[in-house]
């Protein structure tokens, strides 16, 4: 086991960090408040961009399989547990999203087109929409806590604990 992330392993990370945020935060909230024709445009962005975080989540995931890194030795048993819970949890939630947004797609009623180019919409059914779009919100409301709660904990390790945490991952 390594003792540190490779250059790769940061660069997705923070690549990635700021990818989610914006999804979450801004094109999820722009994506819900829109309607009509407006509403397809953002859709195309939304279901794009979300499967490239989707493609470079499992890249990460890939490479993190493959350097494998040594949980900090001043960690107590319970944070490593947890920590390790919590990465899992950023992983599933970001395929859950894209099944879930790929699945609203399928039922939506207009054509919904991923990159523009591939229409994704089979036919309109209301409650199968319905149902996706419900699991969809409830990961996106998980996820924001668990990334407020794995940015909380970074800090509390950092500048509390006086852990190099952040130098781990800068």
């Amino acid at each position: 086991m390594a003792d540190s992330y490779t250059r790769g392993q940061k660069v997705l990370h923070w690549l990635l960090a700021v990818l989610v945020s914006f999804w979450l935060l801004v094109s999820g909230q722009l994506a819900a408040s829109s309607e009509g024709e407006q509403k397809g445009m953002i859709l195309m962005f939304h279901s794009g961009g979300a499967l490239i975080i989707f493609a470079l989540m499992m890249w990460r995931y890939s490479k993190r399989r493959k350097n494998l890194v040594q949980p900090m030795s001043s960690l107590r048993s319970w944070e490593q547990t947890w920590s390790v819970r919590i990465h899992l949890a950023f992983y599933i939630l970001v395929a859950v999203m894209a099944l879930t947004g790929i699945l609203q797609g399928v039922f939506f009623e207009q054509d919904v087109r991923v990159f523009g180019v591939v229409n994704i919409t089979a036919g309109h059914n209301e409650s199968l929409m319905a149902l996706f779009n419900l699991i969809h919100n409830v990961a996106s409301k998980i996820f924001l806590a668990l990334i407020a709660l794995h940015i909380l904990a970074a800090i509390k390790h950092q500048f509390i604990d006086k852990q190099p945490f952040l130098k781990r991952m800068a």
